[in-house]
């Protein structure tokens, strides 16, 4: 369980392991939304000053440096890296790097608009919805309005920019798929792949996965519940609940303040948490409640609008190595069966406990050979297509993963080498018609406002929303 700032959340783990796109979008979202906070008022006016500069000229359209370093923040995040353990050269590079594909992402986007490519406004405005009801859900009222001063934007004008950039990015997919269709892939060359990969990850491949919870057995699940219960008659007999969670709760991050997970918005918390809190009227206490995280008797504090403020007692159901060892039993079978010649995907429906991948015959995602997740990369970054791996237990359960080497994978891993060809053609040729001016130094690498340095401006985001 997180803490009082940061209550239960779908595993995190898992959001790491979210499927990976072939080609990087234009950011919109959270980013944009963040970058208010890089906007301040001017002292002694109402006026707002930006404190940033431009990195780079596409056109007639500016990078700035705040959208920079947001952007290869985001992209080192995902990496698992931390620049502070980062050399200023390696720091430049990485933010080079980031730029040239923020650069070439627009150049496409102008393309596109060139070819009077169309995107679906109805699209865009779903999009815009969904987009703006997510962030609005992470603030309250008065952050948001205190943030949209600070901006000198109005709410109309920040819906405005956000809509720019959800085209645009429907712009770039656009041109993407434009391109990937007028490619036309032979057998041929889906066997010529096939050879030249055969004992080694080509540099994107697709991935399959069988998944096998870590299950504490039915003794220790039944203990746990006769314990919340006595904990349970203590509240019925008039505990104070805040005192009896900093006596029993089991949650580090809340059980010294009692309980206290603060307020939170919808889908903040795991479903069930959530749906048990909000059926429970203020100062009513729910039944014990079992989720992934244990069993928690939870006190509903108020109800706001789209929000929750609450207080729990969690007792965990710790698995034990017994737990992992049958887990691992399990998955080693599998895995014999699979590389005996059953077929892993019918193996994946039948046995696979991550139900959104078991339905698709364990297809999982698609990773990059040179930016593997730390945690699955040695396990994986000994394979070549068609293996499988050695089972191994993380967050999520156990796992097997397999290098999928189908004719259907690979043609698309074919397709994808041809796109990105061709997209390297495209872009090239028409940076040569329009003005390109990048503007990245050692001097442009640091905080144009507290002077910090890259390590320091690149700090990892605390998400506390």
């Amino acid at each position: 369980m997180a803490d009082r700032r940061n209550p239960p959340r779908v595993n995190e783990t898992r959001a790491i392991l979210t499927r990976l796109t072939n080609h990087l979008p234009l950011a919109i979202g959270a980013g944009l939304f963040w970058a208010l906070l890089l906007v301040a008022p001017t002292p002694g006016h109402g006026k707002p000053e930006l404190l940033d500069r431009i990195v780079a000229v596409v056109d007639e359209e500016v990078i700035l440096w705040s959208e920079l370093t947001l952007r290869t923040q985001m992209d080192l995040q995902q990496q698992q890296r931390n620049p502070a353990y980062m050399n200023p050269t390696q720091l430049q590079g990485e933010m080079q790097r980031v730029l040239n594909e923020m650069v070439d992402e627009r150049v496409l986007v102008l393309k596109a608009q060139e070819d009077s490519v169309e995107v679906d406004n109805q699209q865009v405005e779903d999009m815009l919805s969904g987009e703006w009801n997510r962030i609005r859900d992470r603030v309250s009222k008065l952050e948001f309005s205190t943030m949209l001063e600070r901006s000198g934007m109005s709410e109309r004008q920040l819906r405005a920019t956000y809509r720019k950039q959800i085209r645009d990015r429907l712009l770039y997919d656009q041109m993407v798929n434009q391109l990937a269709y007028s490619q036309f892939i032979t057998r041929r060359q889906v066997e010529d792949f096939r050879a030249r990969f055969g004992d080694r990850l080509p540099p994107r491949f697709s991935v399959s996965q069988i998944n096998v919870k870590v299950k504490p057995d039915d003794t220790v699940q039944e203990n746990t519940l006769a314990r919340i219960s006595d904990i349970q008659s203590l509240l019925d007999q008039g505990e104070p609940f805040a005192d009896v969670a900093r006596k029993f709760s089991e949650d580090p991050g809340s059980a010294s303040a009692g309980g206290d997970l603060g307020c939170f918005s919808s889908g903040t918390m795991i479903p069930e948490f959530e749906r048990a809190a909000i059926a429970l009227v203020p100062g009513q206490v729910s039944d014990p409640l079992l989720t992934t995280f244990g069993y928690h008797l939870i006190q509903l504090h108020e109800k706001r609008e789209g929000e929750l403020c609450a207080s729990h007692i969690l007792l965990r159901i710790q698995s034990t190595g017994d737990d992992r060892e049958r887990a691992l039993t399990t998955l080693r079978d599998l895995r014999e069966r699979a590389v005996g010649g059953q077929d892993f995907a019918q193996l994946a429906r039948e046995h696979s406990e991550d139900s959104g991948s078991a339905r698709q015959g364990g297809l999982w995602q698609v990773l990059e050979r040179d930016n593997l997740p730390p945690i699955v990369e040695p396990h994986i970054r000994h394979l070549g297509l068609g293996g499988v791996s050695d089972p191994f237990v993380l967050e999520t359960g156990g796992h097997i993963l397999k290098i999928n080497d189908d004719y259907s994978t690979l043609e698309s891993l074919v397709r994808e080498e041809l796109v990105d060809v061709r997209m390297e053609e495209v872009i090239g040729d028409y940076r040569k018609l329009i003005h390109v001016e990048v503007r990245l130094d050692d001097e442009w690498l640091w905080d144009p406002v507290t002077q910090s340095s890259p390590s320091e401006t690149l700090a990892p985001v605390q998400d506390g929303g």
